[in-house]
């Protein structure tokens, strides 16, 4: 770990709790906020960093451009906000997961943590309703979902008059491999118990403690089988365990991580966060690698696409830990040049996620496939040549690495 992304993480450990005890002494000023870019912290940092020596000579810099991203956030959040009063008007009220329950976990600071978008969970059966609505408000489906609700995690909408997009989860984690269906497994029964949060006089209807923990602690780790995930995200799940810590039912949390094999991850989350980022979380479980797993956040930054090889590497990743848990464990570490393969020809149960049709006419599957290879002499895929693939390569190698030491693979 450098020292400009040790300073960082004490700046960010002032954002979060208010600390301003301390010092940070010859702040590496272009270190610490190309961290916080990549992690998609900017604001927050910038914000926190007003009483640091030097933050003159920033200020006029990022000023405009931290004015501009909260005032688009606060945008997003009035929008949702009046989404959201839409659905409870036509007598629905999906489950918002992540996104603005997080952000209210940040307190006088919500607007300077920003969102991509906004997530909303609903049973399947509650689609075409709730697609209606979203449509009446101007938000339209990117990808028209066909017979495939079963399989797909999500579908997303997009207004072209908001910054505002919203995912509309129909499977809490997607059909992409083993772990994901298992950690849907444990979310059958989600819509029988919900929690309400009331945000500037709106009532949102969320997931109940226990569950919204297990939902963050399982989102974090898809994300880590894939591009990795950042520090913002492992921020997120820290302070709602703090926040909830009395009224989450800890056993039952548990039981769920020992039946997936995420408790190791969780237990090197709590480690990092209580050694780095002033929380005194209680460590349930023996750590594995801990520094490892921070230097992996650190690298790969908030979802692991901050460069074209990093995006490349999250599908060998992908395709790697699928191969893991299923028929394709020898593709999954045959090496370079079965993971290269593997990348330009994913398999069908990948493909079938991708584009359900397939799941009916798996015949199709070739054509696909020739069309992926044409994105790729075309050089409309993030990495064209053998020098950028053998790039990623060695980034997902690294990653898998990783992975091995948690018995993901």
């Amino acid at each position: 770990m450098t020292k400009a992304e040790q300073q960082f993480l004490s700046i960010l450990k002032k954002a979060v709790h208010s600390d301003s005890s301390g010092t940070i002494e010859n702040p590496d000023w272009t270190g610490i906020l190309s961290a916080a870019r990549k992690q998609n912290l900017l604001a927050l940092i910038f914000d926190a960093s007003q009483n640091i020596p030097g933050y003159e000579a920033i200020e006029s810099k990022y000023f405009q451009p931290v004015a501009t991203q909260m005032s688009i956030q606060m945008q997003k959040t009035t929008d949702f906000l009046q989404l959201y009063q839409a659905f409870l008007s036509d007598g629905l009220s999906p489950l918002a997961l992540k996104g603005i329950i997080c952000r209210n976990l940040y307190g006088a600071r919500a607007d300077f943590r920003a969102s991509g978008d906004e997530d909303l969970l609903i049973s399947k059966e509650d689609y075409d309703e709730t697609a209606k609505t979203l449509n009446r408000c101007g938000y339209q489906a990117e990808d028209m979902p066909d017979s495939g609700l079963e399989l797909i995690q999500e579908v997303t909408f997009k207004n072209p008059k908001s910054p505002l997009t919203i995912e509309l989860h129909l499977n809490p984690f997607g059909t992409d491999n083993d772990f994901c269906v298992k950690m849907n497994e444990w979310f059958r029964n989600v819509f029988d118990g919900d929690e309400i949060i009331v945000i500037d006089g709106v009532p949102i209807r969320t997931l109940e403690p226990t569950d919204h923990m297990l939902f963050l602690i399982f989102h974090d780790f898809k994300h880590f089988t894939g591009g990795g995930f950042g520090i913002r995200l492992m921020l997120d799940t820290l302070l709602f365990a703090k926040r909830y810590y009395n009224r989450i039912h800890w056993e039952y949390i548990d039981k769920a991580l020992e039946d997936t094999g995420i408790a190791p991850v969780y237990a090197d989350m709590v480690s990092i966060g209580n050694k780095y980022l002033g929380f005194d979380l209680p460590e349930r479980y023996t750590t594995t690698c801990p520094d490892e797993l921070l230097e992996d956040m650190l690298r790969m930054g908030i979802f692991g696409n901050s460069t074209k090889a990093d995006t490349t590497a999250w599908t060998m990743v992908g395709n790697a830990v699928q191969g893991a848990d299923g028929a394709e464990k020898k593709a999954a570490r045959g090496g370079r040049v079965r993971s290269i393969f593997r990348y330009l020809f994913p398999s069908w149960r990948t493909w079938k996620v991708w584009r359900p049709y397939l799941k009916d006419k798996p015949w199709m599957l070739p054509a696909e496939w020739c069309k992926r290879v044409g994105r790729y002499l075309r050089k409309e895929t993030p990495t064209h040549n053998l020098s950028e693939i053998n790039e990623s390569y060695a980034i997902a190698e690294h990653r898998l690495e990783l992975l091995r030491k948690y018995k993901v693979m």
